[in-house]
């Protein structure tokens, strides 16, 4: 059974490569669970992701994400909410993160 998600991520991460790498597993290590997305909402989120305006790009097999700040994951989540697209974000985490920190956003298929 697959589980699809949406992350935030350390871009700092050791393990992770921004410019490639091991397409099996690279995935930046979790900061926050934003919760399920389910198939269709994780393709959507992964398109809005690699879209122009956030920059992103495939990150392995099964992810898709973009470089964010806190104020910009705000913005995606409130545009993918406005998308139509059902699915309650833990707000309350998010206010959490670090302003100026970049962190990586990432819609992930399990």
């Amino acid at each position: 059974m697959s589980f699809y998600n949406l992350y935030v991520g350390d871009a700092s991460d050791p393990t992770f490569h921004w410019d490639g790498g091991d397409f099996s597993g690279n995935i930046p290590e979790i900061i926050l669970d934003l919760g399920g997305l389910g198939l269709v909402g994780c393709v959507k989120a992964r398109n809005m992701l690699e879209s122009p305006k956030y920059g992103g790009r495939v990150l392995d097999w099964g992810a898709s994400g973009a470089r964010m700040n806190k104020a910009q994951i705000l913005d995606f989540v409130g545009e993918y909410l406005q998308s139509g697209q059902y699915c309650v974000f833990p707000l309350e985490r998010i206010q959490t993160l670090e302003e100026d920190r970049e962190y990586i956003l990432f819609a992930c298929e399990q």
